[in-house]
């Protein structure tokens, strides 16, 4: 129950960002990183977690990459928060179905990793579809590539470091909250005053720091208590809902070509779970 919880909060973020239509896309983004961060000290002080600071000073390295995978997940809340303001969110599902695929590309290009069979033709799919968007009908996908990107990235700068989720993102949110602090006093936005801090308004904004921090909480307890296979498959209902809110609730438009896309993109993901079940 913890980790389909946590997918269900996933998939029906768009509800949310949609009520903070009127924001500009940075300012979310930037109220996301100072709330999670102020959520995320209490948790640190309460749990008494200090290994990350053993970690720290045993090799001071670690800030680089986590600084560097700080600004990853920043560009990836920022695409997708952009999106779903602008009445992009069935591209903000394709960029999440196509995620696990991008990943498996990047293990073959980073470390090195041979492709099964299944998983060469699952990632071949995709770039057909990438293929047929672009030549076809004359756009690349940059919402959705920019996602799956970011966050695939992303994962793989973390594998890296020695942290856990929660004390990763209690750094990155640290590292991220001076440039916050920057862009809020030099912007001029509805936040950047003072009493809009002190208003009731500002408690929307506040809200994206717990449903940032829930869902990782979640997450964090099911990988302990959920087979990784059901997990994985479990994982595709967060961009199943967002697409489901975007055709069925927002009503964008999925036409012909949508379908097309789509389509190659679910055939992709249906070869590469049967790959994922045969060998694990």
């Amino acid at each position: 129950m913890t980790a389909l919880a946590a997918f269900l909060i996933w998939g029906n973020f768009p509800f949310y960002f949609k009520l903070l239509h009127e924001y500009d896309a940075v300012e979310i983004i930037v109220h996301r990183v100072v709330w999670t961060f102020v959520l995320l000290v209490f948790v640190m002080v309460i749990g008494r977690r200090r290994l990350w600071i053993d970690e720290i000073i045993k090799n001071p390295k670690q800030l680089g990459l986590t600084f560097l995978a700080a600004l990853l997940i920043a560009t990836n809340w920022l695409v997708y928060v952009w999106a779903v303001t602008h009445d992009k969110v069935l591209e903000a599902s394709l960029g999440y179905f196509i995620n696990p695929l991008m990943g498996v590309l990047l293990s073959m290009v980073l470390f090195k990793e041979r492709l099964r069979v299944l998983q060469k033709i699952a990632v071949l799919l995709v770039a057909i579809a990438v293929g047929i968007q672009v030549v076809i009908f004359g756009g690349l996908p940059w919402v959705s590539l920019l996602l799956a990107l970011s966050f695939v990235f992303y994962g793989a700068i973390q594998r890296q470091t020695p942290f856990n989720a929660i004390d990763g993102l209690f750094l990155e949110t640290l590292l991220l909250l001076p440039i916050c602090i920057f862009w809020l006093v030099q912007s001029d936005t509805v936040s950047s005053n003072l009493n809009f801090w002190l208003s009731s308004d500002i408690l929307l904004l506040m809200f994206a720091g717990p449903i940032t921090l829930l869902p990782l909480l979640l997450y964090n307890k099911s990988t302990k208590m959920v087979r990784f296979n059901t997990l994985s498959f479990m994982g595709y209902s967060t961009p199943s809902i967002v697409f489901a809110l975007a055709v069925f609730y927002y009503h964008e438009p999925f036409d012909l070509h949508s379908l097309v896309i789509f389509g190659l993109i679910w055939a992709g993901l249906a070869i590469f779970s049967v790959d994922v079940a045969k060998n694990r």
